[in-house]
């Protein structure tokens, strides 16, 4: 145990527990100047991303880094009050609950290898864990003073909501990149997505760019049309390429809503929010579960591939090894066959020998009797 403790403290740790303190610290300012429903309700909350990537690489032993980047995010937001640690105290149990359940039910960061993982990664990390920080957060609201119980209640659904789209887009772009090593892509590869990542910026640009005031004034290109390049970076790609696509994509359209842009913005900015964030959370769902089927069907195919590489292998041995049986019974046969022709001879040699034999003894007998008769 004090060598554990040790190891704590040493140099590396202390460095990780730095980095991740000021990366949740940033994100956490990030996401404050996103709001624009209230001074809470941001359309996404990047740092919840963050912790549940946190606490999936390097385990639970970082929370002490989680939970300081949000308690200095949120003393520099609100100042300090008697419920300023409820709020970092939510952002640490939700980070911990919700890594929890992915290694206990989804297998950790292997999530996005197949179809359930990735529901299961959605339901408990975007939909479960975010309901005990969104629990703190009516606490703190509520209880400071800050807001009265029906807007504590829509804080409540706004910040649950911004949590779960944060750990959606943020959590498994990071997990994909950061567990191993990735498909080398060739020239081919890498052309074909330069083109995908083109057509989806022009896209972007007209729907929630700044083109869009002007090529986009009837509002006929629509938030859907991007929904195939994320298709396609589904199908042609593997997961990270898709969950980097919806980055984009979704980037795009919460820089659009947030600036008045876009197929979700509208005067009412709580509508703006929960169609921003629904859209969000169906389609970028949608495009990991898509993905991970197809890398699930790549595999299967490799490893089925392989086996009947392994299998044509052990027919081909077999093959040979009768070939090589088949020759040595026809060896062994034409052996037998040249020793029975042999036995026949030896056979037949004997047999008249026998009669030459007897022939002889038949002449003799028959000369002695000669004999006898003429004495």
């Amino acid at each position: 145990m004090a060598k554990t403790a040790v190891d704590s403290f040493s140099p590396k740790n202390i460095a990780l527990f730095a980095l991740l303190t000021v990366g949740y610290f940033l994100s956490a300012r990030l996401g404050v100047r996103l709001a624009f429903v209230q001074p809470y309700s941001t359309p996404i909350w990047l740092p919840a991303g963050g912790a549940i990537v946190a606490f999936l690489i390097f385990g639970y032993r970082v929370w002490p880094a989680v939970f300081l980047g949000s308690l200095l995010g949120h003393l520099t937001t609100i100042g300090f009050v008697s419920v300023s640690f409820l709020v970092p105290i939510g952002a640490t149990i939700e980070g911990l609950a919700g890594a929890y359940l992915v290694n206990r039910f989804a297998h950790g960061v292997r999530a996005f290898d197949n179809a359930k993982d990735v529901l299961l990664f959605v339901l408990f990390s975007c939909v479960c864990a975010p309901s005990l920080n969104a629990i703190a957060g009516f606490g703190a609201t509520y209880f400071s003073g800050r807001a009265d119980l029906m807007g504590s209640a829509f804080l409540v659904f706004t910040w649950w909501l911004a949590h779960g789209i944060g750990i959606l887009l943020v959590a498994p772009f990071l997990i994909l990149v950061f567990r191993a090593s990735h498909h080398r892509m060739n020239f081919a590869e890498i052309t074909e997505l330069s083109a995908l990542l083109l057509g989806l910026f022009f896209v972007c640009l007209l729907v929630f760019g700044p083109l869009a005031p002007t090529l986009n004034k009837s509002g006929v290109m629509r938030a859907w049309l991007c929904v195939p390049f994320l298709l396609w970076a589904a199908y042609r790609f593997c997961p990270l390429e898709a969950a980097g696509t919806t980055l984009v994509l979704f980037g795009s359209a919460i820089w659009g809503t947030v600036h008045g842009i876009g197929t979700f913005a509208s005067p009412d900015r709580t509508r703006s929010l929960v169609l921003l964030d629904t859209f969000v959370g169906v389609i970028g769902t949608t495009t990991l579960v898509v993905a991970a089927l197809v890398a699930e069907r790549r595999r299967y195919e490799t490893e089925l591939l392989g086996m009947h590489s392994l299998l044509r292998a052990s027919i081909s041995g077999k093959e040979r090894e009768l070939q090589e049986v088949a020759q040595a019974l026809e060896m062994e046969i034409a052996g037998h066959s040249q020793t029975k022709r042999s036995l026949r001879d030896s056979h037949d040699r004997l047999q008249l020998l026998t009669e030459t034999i007897s022939l002889k003894e038949d002449s003799q007998e028959v000369q002695t009797r000669r004999e006898e008769q003429e004495q």
